[in-house]
């Protein structure tokens, strides 16, 4: 049996609980041997809980009880990708995608192969599209002065270097990270913080490349990124606006497909300082696809930059906001990730057309409200 026929009984069942099996039955064209045998299916994998037992005498209750597995099953049933004005002999479709989410695993695995594939999941589990991490060359990418200095960390006292070594995953762990994220279907690619960095990666061949923000005025190293045709989600915090028009020259004369991600580089970020009508600035500045890279520790300013335009959503996401590390206090707990996915799933929805309608059921209410229509 397919998952669309559990949804649509599951959807049937959300909006009328104390539907009978014969309507039940007739409302989705099945036979009742047909139904049946679906529904003792939905029982078998918890999806719903058979009421008939506890209720044979009230014929007001409900018949079945939908589980919380479930309802993500029954969530789904929606197409949210696309919102699309439905206007009859117009030339002109107004669409209002859901956004891409990126979720930004970064560090946060603090060198756990098994904390980083939880992550995976978890992103996979809210409907996240893509995981993303960070990859660098330490002898590169920490200064000479840094790598010496002593400091503690959960391994001991010890030097910078040796504590970024403890958390930098090689090229064997990416291709494991990597081929767990296919078998569970999400996107994985990385942002890296140095061309020997980036000619390891290459041989990943991920879908996407990403440039910090701390790597936008790094002309050289855009170069190098632009010159692999992948589409690039590219970082503006931390920069100038000719900083930025500097780097989409550099992809727009490569001919490499971008997003410029709005983005403050402080973490977490205080709401008062995330100038998010830069997004509308950027949109209509670049005329090119528009991102917001949040590090703010609540999930409101997302939908805010949804709503703004933006097609694309990048969040650090952690296990545990208090664990070690720089990145974790700016990121996404589950319930986070959970409320961020399904409140950009809601959104289309509630925005509707903007047609102005007299629905059927405001002229039951009004039928009970117009006194002196009657």
């Amino acid at each position: 049996m397919n998952t669309k026929d559990y949804q649509n009984i599951l959807t049937k069942l959300k909006y009328n609980p104390r539907i009978s099996q014969r309507q039940l039955s007739k409302d989705l064209g099945f036979s009742l041997g047909k139904l049946n045998y679906i529904l003792r299916n939905l029982e078998r994998k918890k999806l719903i809980k058979n009421n008939f037992a506890k209720n044979i005498k009230k014929n007001n209750t409900n018949k079945y009880i939908i589980t919380s597995k479930g309802k993500i099953l029954e969530e789904t049933a929606i197409d949210y990708s696309y919102l699309a004005f439905n206007q009859q002999n117009e030339s002109k479709k107004l669409i209002r995608k859901k956004p891409f989410l990126v979720a930004e695993i970064g560090i946060n695995h603090n060198g756990s192969i098994s904390d980083a594939k939880k992550l995976i999941k978890l992103a996979k589990k809210h409907n996240f599209d893509a995981v993303k991490f960070q990859k660098r060359d330490l002898n590169v990418c920490i200064p000479n002065n840094q790598k010496k200095i002593m400091r503690e960390t959960p391994w001991g006292y010890i030097s910078y270097l040796d504590y970024k070594k403890k958390i930098e995953l090689n090229v064997k762990q990416y291709l494991e990270l990597d081929s767990f994220a296919k078998k569970i279907d999400i996107d994985l690619f990385v942002s890296c913080w140095d061309i020997n960095s980036l000619n390891q990666m290459k041989k990943l061949n991920f879908k996407y490349n990403k440039v910090a923000s701390a790597m936008i005025t790094n002309t050289e190293f855009l170069k190098e990124v632009a010159k692999e045709k992948k589409k690039t989600f590219i970082s503006t915090g931390m920069c100038t606006m000719n900083d930025i028009e500097k780097a989409v020259s550099i992809f727009e004369k490569l001919n490499c497909s971008f997003v410029l991600m709005h983005s403050i580089s402080l973490y977490p970020c205080d709401e008062s300082l995330l100038n998010l009508n830069l997004i509308k600035t950027l949109k209509n500045k670049f005329k090119c696809e528009i991102g917001y890279s949040g590090h703010e520790s609540s999930v409101s300013p997302s939908i805010a930059a949804f709503l703004l335009g933006a097609d694309y959503i990048e969040r650090h996401i952690t296990l545990d906001r208090a664990s070690w590390g720089t990145d974790q206090a700016a990121s996404l707990e589950e319930s986070g990730m959970d409320s961020l996915s399904t409140l950009l799933k809601k959104i289309p929805i509630m925005l509707g057309d903007g047609k102005k309608k007299f629905l059927k059921e405001e002229k039951k209410v009004s039928k009970k409200m117009r006194y002196w229509e009657k």
